[in-house]
Order: structure tokens, then sequence, then C-alpha cells
């Protein structure tokens, strides 16, 4: 009997040796030629911290940490527009004079950046469009009872002016150095004369708040009023530029009758939606269809 000589075991193919087709398929569309792009090993950086600072250093600066920086700048530009744009604004604006930031540092930019737009919009809206005030005294009851609490409208009033009858908001100096703000009805504007006959010393029928001569009827000044402070019985002439006012609670405030007019300057806004107490929620002061 022949000896049958003995056969070595086949090794297995590896990938290297023969690439199977679904692989070529899968690689070719990722990986372009080599010889399209030219690449080295050199030109990619060794890790993805590496790339990150490398990409915050400012636009396109030619930099030790950025190998590939001039090589293929055309490449790698729209994925360091994305990373840069993330970033917050104050942390590109240091980026872009040489000023590195990482991630926490951005972050607490980013928190100071929200803050500071959030104060600049609570300033522009408090100084110009609305403004909320609280009425300490009852010199406006019953309209407006003590410890009521509104918002006043300042924007409207860029483009109109009060009327009489509508109740006011406007600073005034109580003594040189506080300057608070008041709230009072407007009755009467440059121009008028104004007077208050007594409803103490005259009938019903006749006491009352009088301008040019005639008294006031409208549901506005349905309320008795009192000859009190500097006034007295005198007929006023309300200087150009200026207001005259009174409280609704005419024994129980000080007003124009005690302290003089209102500058128009000193003019702040109308209150027009009362947040407190919450059983008198609502718009007010004619806003609305509501009453005077």
């Amino acid at each position: 009997m022949e000896d049958t000589p003995e056969r070595k075991p086949e090794e297995p193919k590896t990938s290297h040796d023969t690439p199977s087709e679904a692989s070529e398929a899968e690689v070719s569309p990722v990986l372009p030629e080599l010889s399209e792009i030219e690449m080295e090993a050199s030109d990619f950086p060794k890790s993805n911290t590496d790339a990150f600072s490398a990409y915050s250093g400012g636009p396109y600066n030619p930099n030790p940490a950025f190998p590939w920086a001039g090589k293929h700048e055309d490449e790698f530009q729209p994925i360091y527009k994305e990373v840069f744009r993330s970033k917050p604004f104050l942390s590109r604006g240091l980026n872009k004079i040489g000023i590195r930031t990482g991630p926490f540092v951005d972050s607490m930019l980013d928190w100071v950046q929200v803050l500071a737009v959030a104060a600049v919009l609570a300033w522009l809206t408090m100084s110009y469009v609305v403004v909320r005030m609280r009425v300490p005294t009852g010199s406006m009851e019953p309209t407006i009872r003590s410890d009521s609490s509104f918002f006043v409208d300042k924007l409207s009033f860029y483009f109109r002016e009060p009327t009489q009858g509508d109740i006011i908001v406007f600073w005034h100096n109580e003594n040189a150095s506080k300057r608070v703000r008041y709230v009072k009805r407007l009755v009467a504007t440059e121009g008028q004369t104004v007077s208050i006959k007594d409803c103490i010393q005259n009938p019903p029928e006749t006491c009352g708040v009088y301008i040019n001569g005639e008294k006031l009827t409208d549901p506005a000044f349905d309320r008795p009023y009192y000859a009190n402070g500097k006034m007295r019985d005198e007929e006023w002439v309300v200087p150009e530029d200026s207001y005259f006012v009174l409280g609704d609670n005419s024994r129980n405030s000080l007003d124009s009758r005690f302290w003089g007019f209102v500058d128009q300057t000193d003019f702040i806004g109308e209150p027009f939606l009362r947040v407190w107490p919450l059983n008198q929620f609502g718009f007010m002061n004619g806003y609305f269809g509501t009453g005077p």
C-alpha cells in the first residue's frame, strides 16, 4: 500500500488578502482615493481634544495645535464654522481676539449672556413700556383703595396726551432729596382756570370743582370736594405745560391744593390694569370700556 502524503491545513484567508465585494462597497463611498487628497498621517489631530482646541484658536489662524492649517482648509471649513457657531457670543468674541475658552467657561459665559439680555429687556420695559406701582395711602379712595397695586401704561403716551378726568401717575418731590410716584386725577390743563366750592359751606347743588366758571359734572368728579390747603376759595390759572390734580378722597389727599401744579415733564403714565386686591383684578381708568 502506497503512503498517502499528508495535506497541510489551509490557512484561512483574511480580509487583507482578498477583501470582499461588500467591504469594498462599504468603504469606497466613504474614503476617496488617496491620490485625490494626498492625506498624510501627520495631517490628522491625535484626538478630538486636539481638534477642538484647534478650532477655538480663531478662524484659520496658523497654529501648531492645528496641524492641517493651510493644507486642506476648504474641507474643514464647514466643520470649523459649525463648532465656532455653537459657542456663546461672548466666547466667540474672546476667541476672535486670541483668548481660548473651554467648555466650562463657555457655559458660564452663556449664563452671563442670558442674564445680561434679560436685564436689558427689563430695563427697557420699565423705562419705556409699563411699570408697576403700589398705592400706600387712601388719597384716591374709593376708586383706588390703600395698598392697591396696578400696572401703569407708559407706551401709549408717546403718541397721545392725558385728558381731563383721567387718573394719572407722576413724579413728585416730597422734599429736596425724596422723589416719589404719586397717583391723582387730572382736573385741569394749561390755560384753564380752576376753583373749588367747598361742600361744607355750599349746598350739594353748587359745591364741587369749577373749570372756567363751569362745574364739572362728569362721573369722574361725582364726589364731594373741599377747599383745603393753600387754594381755599381762590381761582387759579394753570400755567403752561402744567397740570392741576386732585385726589378722589378730597378730605384726605395732599394734592395741587397744597403744593401747586404738576409739570408735564414729571408725567409718567396712567394706571390701566389693577392686580391687587384680587377681588378687583382687571382693567381700570377707562381702559377697554371700564369706568373712570
